[in-house]
């Protein structure tokens, strides 16, 4: 007759002797995000975690897919140190003009004597200083993208650390994908909740359910427990009551139960395997388990686009002959989301046209540049459609921060703006362009009509909706209005006129 946990395996809590003899006889698998996390650790986390998986031994294993995630996303882990460095710098160079010229204008308003303000900036760019010898003794140890295998610390560690250690491509690899995906629409962990990596990569969302299949075999068959060293905390790994991790999913733990004739399944994070370290006879540093203990987002490089991002994403998308670059300019001058019939007019699509897929070459780059570590790992998409009726795309936004560096590069270079997406031809506003240009006047006030009379043909819709669009640098309009040397302003909606100014 039938006992408490018979069937009912996954439900049985292990106590802490038990996780701590599995540590001294099973199989010990390692995910890949721990290994991509030996770059975001300080040093002495990296080094007491590789000196805990060489005490391990023959029993330390990382599956095939943990080691194909790990070579995809090693150059995102590392990130981009040195242009971290350089926007800060140029961040501090910044700051510290603007707050001389406020102590500057200060000084005037309350007449400070001179000796006293050149003794306050004195004070400022000693602080300052102090902040950039900061930043640069902070760069020696950095690896970065483009340091080659011999000089980077961690790969020379894992190459010795994981020689024969590295298990090979599952025969019947197409099977499981197939099985792992089926899994992760029904919902069975491990890894449902990757399902929007579906279209990422060939094995689609199926990735964790690699890693743990591969692992649960390795360890049937040498007849052995299984311990998954593992940097997820989502729930479909986890088995939590409210906040507290117990153990592995129940489903997980009684699935390798069935599959192995009676095994245990042991789901462990670096902090525990590093307060556990004493079992096998490691001694760790404190703060080492204090570091692997920050969660998993604060770890990984900061999920905002950055300037050196944007900019390569727009130089490819303008490479690849895309009018994307131009909605992302556009969309930064309206305020972060453009409408559909601004995407329309700048892509000069047929209204019978559907945006179905329109964002797919931007994720695609997007993706790219995540490789190569330009751009964070779970970087907020850069184009999001706005389903404001849930059938079709009215339009799409940008992230806060992208609004926020166009803008700001815009304004201090528009001609820079122009150049990173490219000329193209102005079609109907270059009778504009000429007009402006024949010229004298440096105020020129016009109306709508007047403008559409020199162009012989209508606006464009969005010129009648949205102030900003005159002034842009990416649209046709725009362009033909720069290219005249002039720019757009008090541009008035309501009785449809406009002034054109000319550039200094």
């Amino acid at each position: 007759m039938p006992g408490l946990f018979d069937g009912f395996e996954g439900y049985f809590i292990h106590g802490s002797p038990d996780v701590d003899r599995a540590l001294t006889s099973a199989l010990i698998a390692v995910d890949a995000n721990v290994l991509l996390n030996l770059y975001r650790y300080n040093e002495r986390t990296t080094e007491d975690l590789l000196t805990i998986f060489d005490k391990i031994g023959h029993r330390l294993v990382i599956p095939h897919q943990a080691m194909r995630e790990f070579h995809r996303n090693r150059l995102a882990a590392i990130g981009n140190p040195a242009g971290a460095a350089q926007d800060l710098r140029n961040t501090l160079d910044r700051n510290q003009r603007s707050a001389s010229d406020a102590l500057a204008r200060w000084a005037k308003q309350v007449a400070l004597d001179d000796q006293e303000l050149s003794r306050l900036q004195d004070g400022v760019g000693e602080a300052f200083d102090r902040l950039r010898e900061a930043v640069d003794r902070g760069e020696p140890n950095r690896v970065r993208a483009d340091s080659p295998a011999a000089e980077d610390r961690v790969l020379r560690r894992l190459e010795v650390l994981l020689d024969g250690r590295v298990l090979s491509c599952p025969s019947d690899e197409a099977d499981l994908i197939v099985e792992g995906n089926r899994r992760v629409e029904a919902q069975v962990p491990p890894g449902y909740l990757d399902a929007d990596k579906g279209d990422v990569n060939a094995e689609g969302a199926a990735g964790d359910f690699l890693v743990y299949r591969q692992a649960c075999d390795e360890a049937t068959q040498r007849g052995l427990d299984l311990v998954i060293i593992t940097g997820d905390e989502k729930e479909d790994w986890w088995w939590r009551h409210r906040n507290v991790a117990i153990g592995p999913r129940h489903e997980m733990v009684k699935e390798f139960f069935d599959r192995s004739n009676g095994r245990r399944l042991f789901l462990l994070t670096p902090r525990s395997l590093l307060q556990r370290s004493g079992v096998l006879d490691v001694e760790v540093s404190p703060i080492s388990v204090e570091d692997a203990a920050r969660p998993l987002e604060d770890l990984q490089q900061d999920h905002g686009w950055t300037t050196e991002g944007i900019r390569e994403l727009l130089r490819r998308l303008e490479m690849q002959g895309f009018p994307h670059a131009a909605v992302i300019w556009s969309a930064a001058d309206l305020g972060g989301i453009i409408d559909r019939d601004t995407v329309y007019d700048i892509c000069g699509y047929e209204e019978s046209r559907t945006l179905r897929g329109f964002t797919t070459p931007v994720a695609r780059i997007t993706s790219e540049l995540q490789g190569e570590g330009l751009v964070a790992e779970r970087v907020t998409p850069m184009l999001v459609a706005v389903y404001p009726n849930d059938e079709k795309a009215a339009g799409f936004r940008i992230p806060d921060e992208v609004v926020s560096v166009l803008s700001n590069m815009q304004s201090n270079a528009s001609s820079e703006a122009t150049s990173m997406v490219g000329v193209t031809s102005w079609g109907k506003y270059l009778p504009l362009t000429a007009w402006l240009r024949a010229q004298s006047a440096d105020d020129l006030p016009l109306s709508f009509g007047e403008i559409e009379e020199i162009l012989g043909a209508d606006l464009a819709g969005s010129a009648r909706k949205h102030p900003p669009y005159w002034r842009s640098s990416t649209n046709s309009l725009g362009k033909a209005i720069t290219a005249a040397g002039f720019k757009a302003s008090r541009v008035d909606l309501d009785n449809e006129t406009v002034r054109f100014v000319r550039r200094a």
